[in-house]
């Protein structure tokens, strides 16, 4: 499974590449009105991070037609380059424009997918990624896991390469789901990735590794009983 950070914050997604191994970031028009800096400023810090680290950034049109969808991601990839995927809408013109899109060479994800068939016709639309929001699947009364787990299926008994990126999670058991049935990536808030390494017993075991070698070799470290050289 492959992970993304769900945010605009660009301090935040430093900080989750520092310490997790993600591919990239999603953004989608309402995360980046709430980004903290001003939205030229941050595209032009998001090329140089894409350019930096080659992760990808994931980008929503804001477009109402399929045409108008292409031509702002032809401008969006024209900008970041081969660290790219434009995200676009599971409506009639969103569909369109994924053909036109890859047409163009430009890869695609189809976002705001709420249910398994929306999903079927965006891979055989030709889209690399699908982006369903498991919570909100499951605010609509259905089973959000349930849900990616047919997609993941459907895609694989019927040979399409789209990858099923999972988003909109509440809980790390959610994520874990997904991975035992086969999502290929899911994208996270941050406070969502410490949560998938904290354990209790995890922080106990280190406390007990400190004590007892504290204890028998007090402040020194491991490394200050190395051999010197001759």
């Amino acid at each position: 499974m492959k992970f993304y950070v769900d945010i605009a914050d660009l301090g935040a997604i430093r900080r989750i590449a520092e310490f997790f191994p993600i591919e990239g970031f999603t953004t989608n028009p309402k995360i980046l009105t709430k980004a903290p800096t001003p939205l030229p400023a941050l595209m032009a810090e998001y090329r140089e991070f894409v350019e930096q680290t080659g992760l990808t950034a994931f980008v929503q049109t804001t477009a109402e037609t399929a045409d108008g969808m292409l031509a702002q991601a032809k401008a969006l990839q024209a900008y970041f380059g081969e660290h790219f995927v434009v995200k676009l809408p599971a409506v009639p013109e969103g569909y369109r424009a994924v053909r036109l899109c890859k047409a163009a060479g430009i890869p695609v994800c189809v976002t705001v997918v709420h249910s398994m068939t929306q999903a079927l016709v965006a891979a055989a639309a030709g889209a690399d990624y699908v982006a369903p929001y498991v919570s909100r699947i499951d605010n609509l009364g259905a089973d959000g896991v349930a849900c990616v787990t047919e997609m993941v299926t459907a895609f694989r008994n019927g040979g399409y390469t789209c990858q099923v990126l999972g988003a909109s999670f509440r809980t790390v058991d959610q994520v874990r789901r997904l991975a035992v049935a086969g999502c290929q990536a899911v994208t996270l808030m941050p406070e969502l990735f410490d949560q998938l390494i904290a354990h209790p017993a995890t922080d106990k075991a280190m406390v007990d590794f400190r004590t007892v070698w504290q204890d028998t070799f007090g402040q020194t470290e491991v490394t200050d009983f190395l051999p010197g050289e001759a």
